[in-house]
């Protein structure tokens, strides 16, 4: 039960916070209170909806959820403004640790949740329930974590570079679609064993790049994306290898 609550308030977090938050909601939540309300109940309901009945008062520590979150995003929107420099990157890394605490504090107030309880989903006995919820948020984390992370790194490297970027930089559509299909389809390679075909599959999303025109425009850009990119789905996949899942093994 413990264990259950953190993983599905975890999977809740990801697919709230980054696969189900759009631009223009991005830049709402950084205007003022509507948008972050907005922001953070779309995280809340689907968190809940994981969450459901899966504890008794689950829906007191939803509640709770809902005000941490808040209370954490909305340093973003009236204190941590300025993003040159390559702030962002950091600021987006302090943000996610805040919220991580938050995500473990409640797991373990309602049910006495530790870090310790992660160990069983890397033995025989960890239910493919727990497995299923943890390869799911491998999955959100390609999709939805990651296209904003090529953002932040990228302008980081602008920065470094001397070029500064104050504003919110959007994610271009095929970047987000040929991205996350890329990462995906490498995941899988990889977690079946066909590791070695798995860097083909970042070859069109280049290929478009340079195709439009991008890699001479600004080849830092391009050069942060892929390598962000590419580097993230080995990672991810390296760490889904040590929850062996029925389907890849």
């Amino acid at each position: 039960m413990a264990l259950s609550f953190f993983l599905r308030l975890m999977l809740g977090h990801l697919i709230g916070d980054f696969v189900l938050q759009p631009y223009w909601l991005v830049l709402a939540k950084r205007t003022g209170w509507p948008g972050l309300f907005i922001h953070v109940g779309v995280v809340t309901f689907v968190t809940a909806i994981f969450a459901w009945a899966s504890i008794p008062l689950w829906w007191l520590w939803i509640i709770i959820l809902f005000l941490g979150h808040l209370f954490i995003d909305q340093f973003r929107t009236f204190v941590f403004t300025d993003n040159t420099k390559g702030k962002g990157l950091l600021l987006l890394i302090l943000d996610q640790i805040a919220h991580i605490i938050l995500i473990a504090f409640l797991a373990w107030a309602a049910t006495g949740w530790t870090f310790a309880d992660l160990q069983v989903l890397f033995t025989e006995a960890a239910p493919n329930q727990f497995r299923a919820i943890v390869y799911l948020g491998g999955l959100a984390i390609l999709i939805g974590v990651i296209p904003i992370l090529e953002i932040e790194i990228t302008v980081a490297v602008w920065a470094a570079q001397g070029t500064q970027v104050n504003h919110t930089v959007g994610i271009d559509k095929s970047d987000r679609i040929f991205g996350s299909l890329e990462r995906a389809i490498g995941l899988a390679l990889i977690l079946i064993g066909w590791w070695w075909v798995s860097p083909l599959v970042f070859i069109p999303r280049l290929a478009l790049m340079i195709y439009q025109g991008q890699a001479n425009a600004n080849r830092t850009a391009v050069a942060s994306k892929m390598a962000t990119s590419f580097i993230s789905t080995i990672l991810v996949s390296w760490m889904l290898w040590f929850v062996p899942f029925p389907i890849f093994s």
